[in-house]
């Protein structure tokens, strides 16, 4: 029930986040909605391992968040100039 409770407000926040990316006109803010999506599709990933039992969806979820991360990195070095 509460794994429902969590997917719903996850599945929410997604759906904020995709209509913020879609109105926002800076790269800067689009980088960080997408950060932001990133970081919900995690969430989701953890609440589907717990749902399922499967440490496997938990070992996508970290490897998923640690390459979102570094792309995250990358794009703000990019729009800084530094690349």
């Amino acid at each position: 029930m509460i794994e429902t409770i969590v997917f719903l407000i996850l599945a929410a926040a997604a759906l904020l986040a995709l209509y913020k990316l879609v109105t926002f006109k800076e790269a800067s803010k689009k980088v960080l909605v997408l950060d932001v999506l990133t970081t919900l599709i995690t969430g989701v990933l953890v609440v589907l391992s717990l749902v399922f039992d499967s440490s496997f969806l938990l070992d996508i979820a970290l490897v998923y968040a640690i390459l979102s991360f570094a792309a995250v990195l990358v794009v703000a070095r990019y729009l800084e100039g530094g690349l």
